[in-house]
């Protein structure tokens, strides 16, 4: 039985959930400990180098894997190809990058840490949208949001929970760490493919032999203006918030950042709380509606002196991302046909993460 049946399929989705926690806590770990090796290793001069790198490998590789994975699905039916080999080499790479950590500065391993980091930023962008292609054959149409609402929660908790992780990386030190990020990738990555695979492999064929109409430009344009305000949203909430806080209102410290993580748990909380209302409305509505919300809180962020009403501008763009985020992946895949939907996918995942790349950029 596939997805055309009126239910979501939960162990898939749950899986699914597990493999974000996974990609989430092993950029947590990226963050907090890639500044560390530059400086170890004596590599601060690439710092800048590696965030541009960043930057432009989150918005060109989900586009291109997407790409690719439609075209291997096309040539011969193989789907988790692309997803098995960005799944392997993420968890490989996690290994080398241990060993070379473990070898220390004056190791002979020393000088391939750079192309390392390069090539792991690479591999973790492999698999996502790929994996977020395949809700389509999770849910019907009309409950995809519902499905976001939970991705959305799990996802965003544990970015919301980032100090008790990092704290928890800590711990475990730099060697151990990305040794246990190799196994948790390579763990949930296992256990989506063996959970999922029949269930996708039989939606695919069955869309494939179908007649589909074909995908306009349109759509494509549609998909990334909608993948941008996504990002603009997150942009905000996790880089202009703390930075601006700590420049504008000095006497609060760091507190910028706890206002953010709690914008973002209050987010997915909200998102999952009102997904199923969402699922029965009009998208193209809660689209507009979440655009306009969150372009106020916006304007309120950028124009506020006051914490108080800067903090009301949080909330206000906090309510518009979430929206927006169970809202935003359900109208892409709509708006794509079966051959071109993992493509259409990476553009979204691309386009989001356009103006956090730039924030990052400018306030680092």
């Amino acid at each position: 039985m596939t997805a055309k049946a009126n239910d979501i399929k939960w162990p898939e989705i749950f899986s699914l959930g597990a493999l974000n926690v996974s990609v989430v806590i092993s950029w947590i770990a990226y963050h907090e400990y890639q500044p560390i090796l530059l400086e170890n290793f004596s590599f601060d001069h690439l710092s800048d180098f590696l965030i541009v790198s960043k930057a432009i490998i989150l918005v060109m590789i989900p586009a291109l894997a997407g790409l690719l994975a439609d075209y291997l699905l096309g040539k011969n039916g193989k789907f988790f190809t692309l997803f098995t080999v960005g799944i392997g080499a993420t968890a490989m790479i996690f290994m080398i990058v241990a060993s070379v950590i473990g070898a220390g500065p004056v190791g002979a391993l020393k000088p391939f840490l750079p192309y390392m980091i390069i090539l792991w930023l690479i591999s973790m962008n492999l698999f996502i949208s790929p994996a977020y292609s395949m809700i389509e054959a999770f849910a019907p149409a009309q409950k995809l949001p519902i499905v976001m609402g939970f991705l959305f929660l799990v996802t965003e908790l544990v970015y919301a929970l980032e100090p008790l992780v990092v704290g928890l990386v800590q711990f475990f030190g730099d060697t151990l760490t990305f040794i246990v990020g190799g196994i948790l990738i390579s763990a949930s990555g296992y256990f989506f493919h063996k959970i999922s695979s029949d269930e996708v492999i039989s939606r695919k064929k069955e869309l494939l032999e179908a007649k589909t109409k074909p995908q306009s430009f349109i759509s494509y344009v549609a998909i990334l203006v909608v993948g941008l305000a996504l990002g603009i949203g997150k942009a905000f909430l996790v880089e202009y918030i703390p930075a601006s806080f700590e420049t504008t209102f000095p006497d609060i410290g760091n507190a910028g950042s706890y206002i953010s993580f709690g914008l973002l748990g209050f987010s997915a909380i909200l998102a999952f709380a009102i997904s199923k209302k969402v699922a029965i409305w009009n998208t193209q509505k809660v689209l507009s509606a979440s655009l306009i919300i969150m372009g106020v809180g916006v304007l309120v962020l950028l124009l506020s002196s006051s914490l108080s009403v800067s903090i009301a501008g949080g909330i206000i763009t906090a309510i518009g991302f979430s929206t927006l985020n169970i809202s935003g992946l359900p109208f892409a895949i709509n708006q794509l046909s079966v051959k071109h939907i993992t493509y259409g996918v990476g553009i979204y995942i691309g386009a989001s993460e356009i103006c956090s790349g730039f924030f990052e950029y400018y306030f680092r």
